[in-house]
C-alpha cells in the first residue's frame, strides 16, 4: 500500500475523534487497507449503560459477542491470549492454535456462522469507564492473514487506539463539566467567572438573577461591573488583581462592598482561581477569576430533617423547628400546627437544650450555619 494511502486512512481515523459517525467513512478505508471483507469498532460501557458500534461489511454480531466475552471474562483459550493492555492483538492462530483451525470451537461457533475465515482483533480502549476493540475479518473465500498483514495493521492500530483514547477523554470531560455546571447552578450564591477586564465567561442562575435585578451588579458589553459608579473602580481593581493571580495574603480574596440605592446592598468576594498551590476547583469551567455574591433576601433550602437528626430532635420538635427557622413567632407556629402556645414553648426549650442555644435568634443562627447554600426552586 502506498504511504499516502496510509496517511489518508490515519487522517480519517483522527476525524472520528470529534465526529464518531465518521467511522462509517474510515472503516471502508481500513477494510480495503487490510484486504478485509469487514471491519468494526465496538466501545462498551463497563457498567452496562450502553456503548457504540460501528461496522463496515458483513454484520458481525457473533464475533462482537465473542470479543465482549473475551474482554469481560478472560475465557480460556487454546493459547493464552490476554486483552489486558491497549494494543494487545488476538488473531485466529492465537485463539485456536495452528493445527486444524477450522475444526476449533471458536471457528465453528463464532467465526463460521458469519461466513468469515480469519480475524484480527485489537484492544483499542481500556479506561475506567469503557472498553473497546477493533477487528478486521476475511471471508471464507479469502486467505488467512499473514505476518505481512499483521505488520501492516501494526502501523495503523496505534492511531486507532490514540483516537479512541482522546475521544473517550473528551466525552468524560464533557460529562464532568455538565455535572459541575449543574451543581454550581443549584447554589443560592451568585457565582461569576471572568477573564481580562471583567469579561464574564460563566455565571450560574443566582448570578443571572442578580444581574437582572441590577441594583448592585450589571453587565456592560459582557463585562461585570458595579451598578453604582462610586464602587466600580474597587471591583475593577479586584478583578484585575485576581486575573493576574494576586490576592490578599491572609484571606486569599478581595471583599468589595456593593451598596445599592434600595438598601445596604451586598458584599462581593473576588478571588483568583489559580493561587498559592495553583489548585483550581472550577478548572473545567471557563474563567481565571471568580466573584461570589450571596443575596440574603433569597433563602436557602433548610435541611430541617438532617439538622433534627444531628441533634436528636423528636418529630414534634422538628415540626416546630421548621416553622421557627422560617421566621415565624411561637404564636404563629402554634396557630399553623394547631397546638397550644405552651406546647410550642415547651418544644422550644427542649430544642434549646439539645442544641446548646439559649434563645430563638441563636437557634436560627446555628441552623443557618448548618444550611447548604442551595437556591429555592
Amino acid at each position: 500500500m502506498r504511504p499516502e494511502t496510509l496517511s489518508e486512512i490515519v487522517g480519517a481515523v483522527y476525524d472520528c475523534v470529534l465526529e464518531p459517525q465518521s467511522w462509517s467513512r474510515a472503516l471502508p478505508l481500513i477494510s480495503a487497507y487490510g484486504d478485509s471483507a469487514a471491519s468494526s469498532i465496538v466501545v462498551q460501557d463497563r457498567l452496562g449503560a450502553g456503548g457504540s458500534i460501528f461496522e463496515h461489511g458483513a454484520e458481525q454480531s457473533f464475533l462482537r459477542l465473542y470479543f465482549e466475552k473475551l474482554v469481560a471474562s478472560q475465557a480460556p483459550l487454546v493459547k493464552p491470549v490476554s486483552f489486558d493492555r491497549v494494543g494487545d492483538v488476538a488473531t485466529m492462530t492465537m485463539l485456536v492454535g495452528e493445527r486444524e483451525p477450522q475444526s476449533s470451537d471458536f471457528y465453528v461457533k463464532w467465526v463460521k456462522p458469519l461466513g468469515f475465515r480469519d480475524v484480527i482483533g485489537v484492544l483499542v480502549l481500556k479506561s475506567g469507564k469503557r472498553v473497546g476493540w477493533f477487528s478486521v475479518v476475511r471471508s471464507d473465500i479469502q486467505s488467512h492473514y499473514t505476518d505481512g498483514d499483521m505488520r501492516q495493521m501494526a502501523l495503523l492500530s496505534p492511531h486507532i487506539c490514540r483516537a479512541l483514547l482522546i475521544s473517550d477523554a473528551m466525552e468524560l470531560r464533557t460529562i464532568e463539566v455538565a455535572r459541575l455546571e449543574e451543581a454550581v447552578d443549584s447554589l443560592s450564591t451568585g457565582i461569576f467567572l471572568t477573564e481580562e477586564q471583567g469579561r464574564i465567561t460563566f455565571m450560574n442562575s443566582s448570578a443571572e438573577r442578580l444581574l437582572k435585578h441590577g441594583s448592585v451588579l450589571k453587565s456592560m458589553n459582557g463585562r461585570l461591573t458595579a451598578a453604582r459608579s462610586d464602587t466600580r473602580d474597587a471591583l475593577s481593581r479586584a478583578l484585575a488583581h485576581s486575573v493576574a493571580g494576586r490576592a490578599p495574603l491572609m484571606s486569599g480574596q478581595h471583599a468589595i462592598p456593593l451598596p445599592s440605592e434600595e438598601g445596604a446592598g451586598l458584599i462581593a468576594n473576588v478571588l483568583p482561581l489559580e493561587w498559592r498551590e495553583g489548585k483550581n476547583p472550577l478548572a473545567s469551567l471557563p474563567g481565571v477569576a471568580a466573584v461570589f455574591v450571596q443575596d440574603p433576601s433569597h433563602p436557602h433550602l433548610g435541611p430541617v430533617e438532617a439538622f433534627a437528626a444531628l441533634y436528636g430532635l423528636t418529630a414534634s420538635e422538628q415540626r416546630v423547628l421548621g416553622h421557627i427557622t422560617r421566621g415565624q413567632a411561637p404564636q404563629e407556629t402554634a396557630d399553623e400546627l394547631g397546638i397550644g402556645i405552651t406546647t410550642v414553648k415547651t418544644h422550644l426549650l427542649k430544642i434549646f437544650a439539645k442544641t446548646s442555644t439559649g434563645r430563638q435568634a441563636d437557634l436560627i443562627q446555628l441552623f443557618e450555619r448548618s444550611t447548604a447554600p442551595l437556591r429555592v426552586k
